[in-house]
């Protein structure tokens, strides 16, 4: 729930009477939540001759079902972490309409871009030029990041002195800003090229890489490139649970298959809160899938 306070309130005192004001604007926003499942089976033989034989004098050996055991918890370890990546890579380029992988719910790329207009709610969008990479522009980088600043709404501006203001970038332009930041003339570039930097930013607004490349690739209809500048609070990921999803593993072993198993079932869903708050930069031609 959002609230938004009434304007100028103040009035010239009178003698008596009543002229109140309008109280506050109300707003709600709802995240849509979609059910998805992860499962996993993995059998002892699977690690017979790998470690087995290490461990064939221990007592609690059962070559046929893993359960308690150390590989079991790695297992379930690996089985949480990519639960927790697939989260995260559908978050952002999840596409319910596609037939392939990542369609479980319609992710932050997907919801801007259809929400993209000149409307009060809708999102305000600039073109990435077609040339940003060609080298044309030797400050192309840093020319996006300020075009993104100077078309963000005063709403979105006037959220700055909060610290909470980020630029979500593709990779392509994060190391096109961090190139153009070697190329400066000043002892700390010199520095800076030689042992690397832990962090960039922009006017002291966090660039961050979102890391998405790889997955990128494979999806020819998403942009390819994508800047984002916005409150990181108005990025929501939301999962039904009382904890990370991967919390809540079922673990089961099938006697039939001689097989151990891991099921997750939850709820998960994202969405933008407020598109004022949103300033979106991707190229000016939609991708051909």
């Amino acid at each position: 729930q959002f609230w938004k306070r009434a304007g100028d309130i103040l009035q010239k005192y009178s003698a008596g009477g009543w002229n109140g004001s309008t109280s506050a604007t109300k707003f709600q926003k709802t995240i849509p939540l979609s059910k998805v499942k992860a499962e996993i089976g993995y059998s002892a033989a699977d690690y017979f001759t790998m470690v087995f034989e290490l461990i064939t004098n221990r007592a609690d050996v059962n070559l046929d079902d893993l359960s308690g055991t150390e590989l079991e918890t790695a297992e379930t370890t690996l089985f949480r972490e990519a639960i927790a990546e697939s989260i995260r890579a559908t978050m952002w380029l999840g596409d319910t309409s596609r037939s392939g992988g990542y369609n479980t719910f319609d992710g932050f790329i997907k919801r801007m871009t259809e929400d993209v207009g000149n409307g009060v709610n809708d999102i305000h969008k600039i073109d990435i030029p077609a040339d940003f990479s060609d080298g044309s522009d030797p400050d192309a980088g840093e020319n996006l990041l300020k075009n993104l600043w100077n078309n963000a709404s005063d709403a979105l501006k006037a959220f700055k002195p909060q610290g909470n203001l980020v630029y979500l970038v593709t990779s392509d332009v994060y190391a096109k800003y961090e190139e153009e930041l070697d190329s400066a003339s000043l002892e700390a570039a010199y520095l800076a090229k030689q042992n690397g930097r832990e962090r960039l930013s922009y006017r002291g607004i966090p660039v961050i890489d979102v890391e998405l490349s790889s997955y990128l690739q494979k999806f020819s209809e998403m942009p390819q490139s994508f800047a984002i500048l916005t409150d990181r609070r108005n990025l929501a990921l939301a999962v039904n649970t009382t904890d990370f999803p991967g919390s809540e593993i079922r673990m089961w072993y099938n006697p039939d298959l001689m097989e151990n198993r891991q099921r997750a079932i939850f709820m998960a869903g994202c969405d933008y809160l407020l598109p004022e708050l949103i300033s979106l930069a991707t190229p000016a031609t939609a991708p051909q899938s």
